[in-house]
């Protein structure tokens, strides 16, 4: 029982952590935003992946908690809030609101346990950007030819798109140099699946497609690179994740 109480504390104080890590990481300082967004997801990482050795080496199954967050569901925030909670060893689910608009639902984020709000919180501080950047993106577009919607749609596509490899190229740096560390990552992702498939039972996979303005998505592209994810700004931080690749939009 002591140690489950010491258990739940140490997760408590990480999420705490990285509430306070996203807090500075609005601070108008740039390189302590950089620092503190960098280190939140850094943070969460390594915890999923101590979690996954302990319980490896203990023959215990890892703990794996739920949170949901209400409210829009449009495919760009699908597969960003997905990008997120990947690059963490987690996942997402996401339910539409069948009785109302078909852009509202819930957002449903599994990952290992004490880093899940984490995730929400990185999601949110990535979500605030791009409703930003895409607004400003699309008032000041050259192409009048397509409606502002469907631009700023497909920016948004593209912008995720492009996000999504740097949050990906991010975690397989920070697990590349270590063969434990791949091990356990993969121990975090095979145990969140088996959650998710107990709590959703008839769950199927989606092959989902949007149709996009050629121009517009490689904008958002473009754009997604300037998106603040701590890359390039602080060489001089040891304790930081390296700065992912830059490919091609």
């Amino acid at each position: 029982m002591l140690q489950q109480r010491n258990s739940g504390a140490a997760m408590s104080a990480i999420e705490d952590r990285i509430r306070k890590l996203l807090a500075l990481a609005d601070s108008p300082n740039e390189h302590e935003a950089a620092a503190a967004a960098e280190k939140a997801q850094e943070l969460m990482l390594r915890h999923g992946i101590e979690l996954a050795s302990v319980a490896a080496r203990t023959h215990q199954p890892l703990a794996v908690d739920e949170h949901v967050v209400s409210g829009k569901v449009d495919p760009w925030r699908r597969i960003l809030a997905g990008a997120v909670a990947r690059s963490a060893g987690g996942r997402v689910v996401w339910h539409p609101d069948w009785h109302g608009p078909r852009s509202q639902g819930r957002l449903l984020f599994y990952g290992p346990a004490g880093a899940v709000q984490g995730m929400v919180d990185v999601y949110r501080y990535l979500e605030a950007q791009l409703s930003v950047i895409s607004a400003a993106a699309t008032a000041s577009r050259a192409e009048r030819d397509v409606h502002g919607r469907t631009w700023r749609h497909s920016f948004l596509l593209g912008a995720v798109g492009r996000l999504s490899q740097r949050l990906d190229a991010r975690r397989d740096a920070s697990t590349r140099t270590s063969i434990d560390d791949s091990r356990a990552l993969v121990l975090v992702t095979s145990a969140v699946d088996r959650e998710i498939e107990r709590r959703h039972r008839s769950l199927r996979a989606s092959s989902y497609q949007p149709a996009v303005h050629t121009d517009a998505y490689a904008a958002g592209g473009q754009a997604a690179q300037t998106v603040d994810l701590g890359d390039g700004r602080l060489r001089h931080n040891p304790g930081g994740l390296p700065s992912a690749p830059e490919q091609a939009a």
